[in-house]
This record gives C-alpha cells, structure tokens and sequence, in this order.
C-alpha cells in the first residue's frame, strides 16, 4: 500500500516524465512491491539515460550542468551497478560476480531510485509543477 507521501512523490516523478519513460517507472513502482530489486536498478539508469539522450535537454538544463549531471559520482555509481548487473562486470577484481546478495541488491536499489529522484529534480528544477 502506498502512503499519501510516496504518491506524491510518484506524481511529481511522473510529471517530469514522457510517455515512454512514465511506462518504465511504473514498473519501477511494480517492482518496488516485489521486492524486484535488480529491475529497480536497471530501470531508473534507463529513465536517466532516456533523458540524456532526448532531443530537448536544452529546455531542462544547460549543458554544462547536464554534463555534471551526466557524468557525476552518482550516475557513475549507478551505471557500474547497473553493468554489474547486466553484464557480470566487477571491475575491482576483473572477476564474474556469479551471484547477487538480496540485502545488497535491495540496499542498491532504494539507492538507485534515490538516485533517479534527485537527478529528475535537478535536471527539471527550472520547471514549475
């Protein structure tokens, strides 16, 4: 069940949104209830890099601070998660990952869609709700 709080959370989220990336977000939110951790991961780096490769990120922010935002300590994190995920990559040890932990999987995902949150804000702050 979702409280008054994280509904608004969703629909401030969504209004940031195209269609596409609304279809992906509410599986996000699927996934959230299903303890679907990697998909929450995945997900919101897709969300991320729908909009930094959209036409019209010139309406959003400039492009220096969408570079800052593209290429931060964040969505750095976030990709190498991700690509950990996807692609068994452990770039620490050169090594297969084999299996995930849960209790990492889920402590990265609240991460990630933290993550996903903060960026949607700072790349539409100039937006009115």
């Amino acid at each position: 069940m979702i409280n008054n709080s994280e509904q608004f959370e969703i629909e401030i989220i969504l209004s940031y949104l195209n269609s596409n990336s609304e279809k992906i977000f509410n599986e996000i939110i699927l996934a959230k209830k299903n303890n679907m951790w990697a998909t929450i991961i995945v997900f919101s780096l897709t969300i991320l890099d729908n909009i930094f490769h959209q036409d019209d990120t010139d309406d959003l922010v400039d492009g220096l601070e969408l570079n800052n935002i593209k290429y931060s300590k964040d969505i750095s994190w976030l990709r190498k998660k991700r690509n950990e995920i996807l692609h068994y990559e452990n770039s620490e040890n050169d090594e297969s990952i084999g299996f995930f932990n849960d209790e990492d999987l889920k402590k990265d995902s609240f991460k990630a869609y933290d993550i996903l949150c903060k960026n949607l804000i700072k790349l539409h702050k100039s937006r009115n709700i």
